[in-house]
């Protein structure tokens, strides 16, 4: 089968909790006080996007499941997938996560969240609308992508070629122990490090969590934020910004979540304890590039459409 140049309705949501449309984000626009947005767990969302395009494609829309259920009807048929803590079923009959699926025209789709963290649905050919070449969703703004309800319609063209069926991620080696932090011999960092923190609130916004008692901090003048900056409050909470959290900040910063350990901050929960550890630029540095190699080996194609 070939791929359709026409563009087509592909499905349409019927049901959906808290769900957004996301890519790897929108990059390049932080001096205008626009959000870079995109996937919570990137790891997750470079997993789909190889499934239904063959390679760790940032720019691969999905949508990003944070909480509830999610489902949908086919109007064509399709390659999808799902990956992350999710149960999936097609027309009732269950489906395999982490793995590329052909979906005929005309069933019913239904993925059940089950957490921790977010999961992603991706589907070949989709084409969402594009805000400053980005589908993700800022959900602070509002700008971009859009928070997924019944009704909505994933539209694009008919594509069944460019991803392998049957083609599936291996399960990466989970990290854990403390969050790994950038800023070390930082007198705010050396004051939060080793000390357990409890998670107090959870969005795409940011984590806001609860611990020691700490020396009062003042506000200092505003200045450049990123996702993973550790913000200290006045109050004594400390706040590790995500994906939406804002582009600028007057509270001190003890460090940055380094880039290896992004992803694990969306797998937290209100309730769960959180530590700290400093390193520094090249360790940092090297841990992502060994865990990006590791991703890279994850995925085995499997051609089973000749």
């Amino acid at each position: 089968m070939t791929a359709s140049s026409a563009t087509t309705r592909l499905a349409t949501v019927t049901r959906a909790g808290l769900a957004t449309v996301q890519d790897g984000g929108r990059h390049g626009f932080a001096d205008v006080g626009v959000p870079a947005a995109g996937a919570l767990h990137r790891e997750r969302h470079l997993q789909a996007a190889a499934l239904v395009r063959g390679l760790l494609d940032p720019a691969c829309p999905a949508i990003e499941v944070l909480h509830g259920d999610l489902s949908l009807r086919t109007h064509a048929a399709v390659v999808a997938c799902v990956v992350g803590p999710a149960a999936w079923s097609v027309d009732g009959q269950a489906a395999a996560t982490m793995t590329a699926v052909h979906l005929p025209a005309d069933v019913d789709v239904a993925l059940v969240h089950r957490g921790p963290g977010p999961s992603y649905l991706a589907v070949a050919g989709w084409r969402p609308p594009l805000t400053l070449g980005s589908a993700s969703t800022d959900t602070f703004s509002r700008l971009g992508g859009a928070v997924v309800a019944p009704g909505y319609e994933l539209t694009g063209v008919v594509d069944v070629v460019t991803a392998d069926v049957g083609a599936f991620h291996r399960d990466l080696p989970t990290i854990s122990g403390p969050l790994r932090v950038v800023g070390a011999g930082r007198e705010p960092l050396d004051a939060i490090a080793d000390e357990r923190w409890r998670v107090v609130d959870v969005s795409r916004s940011g984590v806001r969590l609860t611990g020691p008692r700490l020396p009062a901090v003042a506000t200092v003048p505003s200045a450049p934020m990123l996702p993973g900056a550790i913000q200290l409050t006045p109050s004594g909470e400390a706040i590790i910004l995500g994906p939406d959290g804002g582009l600028t900040g007057g509270y001190p910063v003890a460090g940055v979540v380094a880039t290896v350990d992004l992803d694990r901050i969306s797998l937290v929960a209100p309730g769960d304890e959180v530590a700290f550890r400093a390193i520094d630029v090249e360790e940092a540095a090297r841990a992502r590039a060994e865990r990006v190699a590791l991703l890279h080996r994850s995925l085995t194609r499997v051609h089973l459409l000749g």
